[in-house]
């Protein structure tokens, strides 16, 4: 009798109902369907780039240097033909640069400053040229006056040889003309010694290399 009861709910139920939970049955599949296409449709992320090596900056080597500077103490004797021999102290600046390879042969300059005896000046300035261990200063001097003696010009001329930072001249300056009243002083002959420190401007000192 309750089967009875149930059948005849079943069979007196408005037929909308049953086409409405069909309706709803189909809508949600679609959407269901529709969000699982759209997230297949979705592209993968980019993989992130990789990423860009640093190079390190070359390293450059040192190279030996052509161009110097030198400046140190000069000391040494002198004497004039017709005077007594003298002592001298001062001091002396140089450029030397060399055009191919260090230490073979090079061309430069110079600058001397001076006493002579302690009573007076002498300066001395011009071209300079080396080979190895071999060079010559050719140049002007000046001399100053003292007692009868006249403020005098000449040309200076002194061969050496250096070794380290040593080196060792001979002098020769003869007098070509005066700059005050007296008497020129006559032919200069000297030994003169130097001891100067060089400066790189360019590169190493000393720069050795073994291949």
């Amino acid at each position: 009798m309750r089967w009875t009861a149930m059948q005849n709910a079943f069979s007196h139920r408005p037929p909308g109902r049953d086409l409405r939970w069909v309706v709803a049955l189909l809508a949600g599949g679609a959407l269901f369907a529709a969000a699982a296409g759209a997230s297949a449709a979705e592209p993968a992320p980019a993989p992130a780039p990789a990423a860009t090596p640093t190079l390190a900056a070359p390293t450059v080597a040192p190279r030996q240097a052509r161009n110097f500077v030198g400046v140190g103490p000069i000391f040494g004797i002198t004497g004039h033909t017709d005077m007594p021999i003298a002592g001298v102290l001062g001091v002396e600046l140089s450029y030397v640069h060399y055009p191919t390879q260090a230490f073979i042969f090079g061309l430069g300059g110079f600058a001397q400053a001076q006493t002579v005896g302690f009573s007076h000046g002498r300066w001395a300035i011009g071209p300079q040229i080396n080979f190895m261990m071999f060079g010559a200063e050719i140049g002007a001097y000046v001399e100053e006056a003292s007692g009868a003696r006249a403020t005098t010009l000449g040309l200076h001329a002194s061969p050496f040889v250096s070794l380290g930072f040593f080196s060792a001249a001979f002098r020769l300056a003869v007098p070509v003309g005066t700059m005050s009243e007296g008497e020129p002083y006559a032919l200069d002959l000297g030994l003169v010694c130097a001891i100067k420190l060089p400066l790189a401007l360019d590169g190493e000192l000393f720069h050795m290399s073994f291949h």
